[in-house]
C-alpha cells in the first residue's frame, strides 16, 4: 500500500484523501478476484452442482434430511460443546 500511497502524495493529495484512495485499491482487487473465481472455478472436484444433478452423479437431498443427518451425528454435538466452552458457557 505504501508504493501506491507515496505517488499520491507527490500528486498533491492530502494525507486523508490519499489514504482513502489507497484503501479502495485492495477492495477493487478483492472484488475482481472474487468475481473471477466465481466465473471460472468449479463447485466441487467432480464439477458444478447443476451439471452433476443433471447427470445423476449427485443425488437430490432435502434440507430437512441434511439437518437430521447432521443433528444425529455425535461429532456435531461434541463440536457444539467445544464451541460453547470456548466462550465460557
Amino acid at each position: 500500500m505504501g508504493t501506491v500511497l507515496f505517488p499520491l502524495f507527490k500528486l498533491g493529495m492530502t494525507p486523508d484523501k490519499a489514504w482513502r484512495t489507497v484503501c479502495i485499491v485492495p477492495a477493487v482487487v478483492g472484488f475482481c478476484l472474487g468475481f473471477l473465481i466465481i466465473k471460472i472455478s468449479d463447485d466441487a472436484p467432480k464439477g458444478n452442482y447443476d451439471e452433476m444433478k443433471k447427470n445423476g452423479t449427485m443425488p437430490e437431498v432435502s434440507a430437512a434430511a441434511s439437518f437430521r443427518s447432521g443433528a444425529a451425528n455425535i461429532n456435531t454435538w461434541i463440536l457444539f460443546l467445544q464451541y460453547a466452552c470456548c466462550f465460557g458457557v
